[in-house]
């Protein structure tokens, strides 16, 4: 891979993130902990050529659809579509050419913001897509993915980013604090797909609603956890969230607070990581859609109408605070 395909923003108080144009990675996000000392918060491969053969999304852009699709198939304006099984049975991430392995093209750059684009035309989903993907540094600690789309036909379309944050010293992110504003999870079934079942989480496991550390509950005796191999879950994010998570790491007293427009966000706590990395080395929280919408009419619609404008923004915020 060549140098110049790695791209470095920053801001007026030291904050930098470095982006590959392949997959649209991110490939560090540089924060200060109380101490004033600068880390990458965000797992990465030290040889940038290993991100061509990696399997767990490193860091990276994802589509055309988040997530799993039951059975690699789905229906639109009455055509069923078949796409890539790159999860068993499932379809996963957009497939094994999904944006996470393709090169983005460099629209326009900035010491504060990236702005990469591509034209999305894979045969299995319909229609071509021309995506924008703009990522932006901002002097109040704040770092804000978008994705701006049309479609030439009526299409499905659910990006998001899958970045592993661990904010601390430690090898895993076990005694991470973490909140998220949500009240229910999407059950899933043995193959990770949901049931239609919105499972009130009050008092068990996978309730976030108060900071607790993601360790506490994580090995508890229930078949969502066993499932998933842990947090593998989509939480349903309440309407009038001002946050949609937050993740806190006391020794090194980095905050990050998550600010989103999806309707859900997967908490993913790398169960499966092995290799150049641990389990449970990082955390995902993806914001998107539900996964395998597309099949379920009772989830919000992930249809992308041809020539209308597709639009997204998540931010994150991050800050140090002393927690007692």
């Amino acid at each position: 891979m060549k140098a110049d395909t790695l791209h470095t923003i920053y801001n007026s108080h030291g904050l930098s993130v470095k982006i590959l144009n392949f997959g649209g990675i991110i490939y560090e996000i540089n924060t200060p902990d109380k101490y004033n000392n600068f880390k990458n918060i965000v797992l990465n491969y030290k040889d940038i050529n290993d991100y061509y053969n990696d399997t767990y999304f490193m860091g990276a852009a994802i589509g055309r659809y988040a997530n799993r699709i039951k059975n690699g198939t789905f229906k639109l304006n009455d055509k069923t579509y078949f796409l890539e099984k790159n999860d068993s049975e499932n379809h996963l991430h957009g497939g094994s050419n999904g944006f996470h392995k393709v090169n983005w093209n460099l629209k326009s750059k900035s010491k504060k913001s990236i702005h990469l684009t591509q034209l999305c035309n894979e045969k299995t989903y319909p229609g071509t897509v021309e995506v924008e993907l703009i990522y932006t540094l901002n002097n109040d600690n704040s770092f804000d993915i978008e994705y701006i789309a049309y479609s030439d036909k009526d299409t499905i379309f659910n990006p998001t980013s899958h970045s592993y944050f661990n904010l601390g010293l430690e090898k895993t992110i076990l005694s991470h604090e973490l909140q998220i504003n949500s009240n229910h999870i999407l059950e899933i079934d043995e193959n990770g797909i949901p049931t239609e079942l919105f499972l009130d989480i009050k008092n068990g496991p996978f309730d976030f609603k108060s900071f607790k550390t993601i360790e506490i509950d994580i090995k508890k005796n229930d078949i969502q956890l066993q499932l998933g191999c842990g947090y593998d879950h989509n939480f349903v994010l309440n309407s009038n969230q001002k946050f949609a998570a937050i993740l806190f790491e006391k020794n090194s007293g980095r905050r990050l607070k998550i600010k989103t427009d999806q309707p859900g966000i997967q908490l993913y706590t790398g169960n499966h990581l092995r290799g150049n990395f641990i389990k449970n080395g990082g955390v995902c929280m993806e914001t998107q859609h539900y996964p395998n919408s597309p099949n379920c009419d009772i989830f919000p619609s992930v249809t992308l109408l041809k020539g209308e404008k597709f639009y997204t923004k998540t931010s994150y915020y991050f800050d140090i605070i002393e927690k007692s």
